[in-house]
């Protein structure tokens, strides 16, 4: 007689249920694992196609660094940066929230309210264009100086 025939069948069964139920439990985790992944990939890929970009322009006079928290490009030349964007040099610096910066002719703009410091001096304005490297700073719109003695 065969051996295999001599097996209880509620053994087998319960065997056979045992065995489809750790499977089951094992693709239920395997999917939890997935998306806890796809999570974790959606909160480090953010909206933006720079994350804390950072760079220096050269001028003749001066290396200004520029940085920011968040950066997307606009064209091949234009990157629009935004929040915390800081132009700042050993003489100045320049605070704002978003700029338009060309990477080509190393100028900058800003429609936002913008802080520009320096020694013994503060001036606050609507935004600002700076032209020719860093040489020229130009302030937009209603703007206020503040000297300090």
């Amino acid at each position: 007689m065969n051996t295999f025939l001599k097996i209880n069948k509620k053994t087998l069964i319960i065997l056979l249920i045992s065995i489809s139920i750790f499977f089951l439990i094992l693709i239920f985790f395997k999917n939890i694992n997935k998306i806890k992944n796809q999570e974790n990939i959606t909160m480090t890929n953010p909206k933006f196609d720079i994350l804390n970009p950072l760079f220096t322009i050269n001028n003749d006079k001066e290396k200004i660094s520029v940085s920011a928290k968040h950066g997307d490009f606009l064209s091949e030349n234009l990157i629009l940066l935004k929040n915390n964007v800081f132009f700042e040099s050993e003489n100045f610096q320049i605070e704002s929230d978003e700029v338009i910066f060309n990477r080509k002719q190393q100028i900058a703009n800003s429609d936002e309210n913008s802080i520009f410091k320096s020694e013994g001096t503060e001036i606050n304005s609507e935004g600002f264009r700076m032209l020719n490297k860093g040489d020229i700073i130009l302030f937009n719109g209603k703007t206020s100086l503040l000297l300090d003695k």
